[in-house]
């Protein structure tokens, strides 16, 4: 079978929940005998054409439809939103001419997959990412901020080329890696997966051989992978220094919002707590870098405001570190399907997080119980198995005319 994924963004050095998810899924079939392409924009990353891992990877240049541009503009779209245009690609996915077109993107790049795999009888399937039936209204408004005073000129464009396809609706599938998403959408369409994040458990899990890992801090280290941003809630973590002086916390991932992690930086100086609160920054996916960093910690922790899924909870899970996670969404439903594996709180209760750390610092025997279940749970999403699901999805898919009414 030969599989086009589509996403909005691809680079190596600037590493996000979806790119991570789209990658193992690719490497997955590519081992399993399919003929796999990559395809994206050169937002965050210049190079149109590389091959790694024996994936081809495409890129062309995005067009943010949206007046004036300034480079400053460009830049914070380039890391999140602006529903571009890019020139190039339906022509490229028509040459290469895959069987399955599978977007990761909305807008008008799923507008476009949808509409290349109607005139070439491809089937397409569209995966829903970001937890758009939990997303809050501020968070929202935050996706819309950066051209809130700029002139739409794309709605134009889109009206008069006749770009009417309803996303995801119009897509023969929809893929959600939250089950809150698929439950929506199984009232709405008649073919919809849910496939839940991965995981390479090889990859994490401590081994005899490691070397001891040099610690960011001597105070027990709280370790948050995510992006930087408004929805990942890290805040929540400055404010825990400030009610335990014990803890240290550990970001790891791209600043989506460089302003928030500013606030992030500012809070901690206020707090007295500066020299307590570290960031690495973005590491490359599947780096013994990032796999250090799971190994130099003593307690995961994802405060997310809301989450679809919560793929870094697998990897602290196989890392074998005890969690504490946000009950929200599909974080919320994740850890509740394996009981023991992690503690939940309340991310509207400013305490309830501080709470829960201090449990499993105080608590040794909790935090091995909570350890020894989570790397249980993790050996129940290998990518391998998930991409396999994957692969019989897309045989059910109708070709060509995708609109499922």
């Amino acid at each position: 079978m030969r599989v086009a994924h589509v996403l909005r963004r691809l680079s190596f050095d600037d590493w996000g929940g979806t790119e991570q998810v789209v990658w193992n899924l690719a490497r997955a079939q590519v081992r399993a005998g399919h003929e796999v392409r990559v395809f994206a924009t050169t937002a965050l990353c210049p190079t149109p054409r590389e091959t790694r891992e024996g994936l081809e990877i495409l890129r062309f240049p995005p067009v943010y439809p949206w007046w004036p541009m300034t480079a400053a503009t460009r830049a914070r779209l380039d890391r999140k939103g602006g529903n571009p245009f890019v020139p190039g690609l339906a022509r490229a996915l028509r040459e290469w001419a895959p069987d399955v077109i599978h977007c990761h993107a909305m807008g008008r790049i799923a507008e476009l997959c949808i509409r290349v795999a109607e005139t070439t009888g491809a089937r397409c399937a569209v995966s829903l990412h970001g937890g758009g039936a939990n997303v809050p209204a501020a968070e929202a408004a935050s996706l819309r901020a950066p051209t809130r005073r700029l002139l739409p000129w794309g709605k134009i464009l889109d009206k008069a080329l006749r770009r009417t396809r309803r996303i995801p609706e119009d897509a023969g599938g929809i893929v959600c890696v939250g089950e809150d998403e698929a439950d929506l959408w199984r009232a709405r369409h008649p073919r919809v997966l849910f496939l839940p994040n991965g995981v390479d458990v090889a990859l994490f899990e401590p081994k005899p051989s490691d070397h001891p890992t040099i610690r960011p801090s001597d105070h027990p280290t709280i370790l948050c992978v995510a992006r930087i941003d408004r929805q990942k809630n890290q805040m929540a973590l400055v404010e825990a220094l400030a009610r335990d002086p014990r803890l240290a916390v550990r970001l790891v991932g791209p600043a989506t919002e460089p302003d928030y992690l500013e606030a992030l930086r500012t809070r901690a100086a206020e707090l007295g707590a500066a020299d307590r609160l570290s960031v690495a920054g973005a590491l490359p996916p599947g780096s013994p870098e990032l796999a250090a960093e799971y190994r130099a910690a003593d307690v995961f922790a994802l405060p997310s405001r809301h989450e679809p899924f919560g793929i870094v909870v697998l990897e602290a899970w196989a890392a074998g570190l005890p969690v504490v996670a946000s009950n929200v969404g599909g974080l919320g439903r994740l850890c509740a399907a394996h009981p023991g594996a992690a503690l939940v709180f309340d991310p509207a209760d400013p305490s309830a997080l501080s709470a829960a750390l201090s449990r499993v610092l105080a608590d040794p025997a909790l935090a091995a119980s909570l350890a020894a279940a989570g790397r249980a749970a993790a050996r129940d999403y290998d990518w391998t198995a998930l991409a396999a699901r994957l692969s019989d999805f897309y045989e059910t898919l109708p070709k060509g005319a995708n609109r499922h009414g």
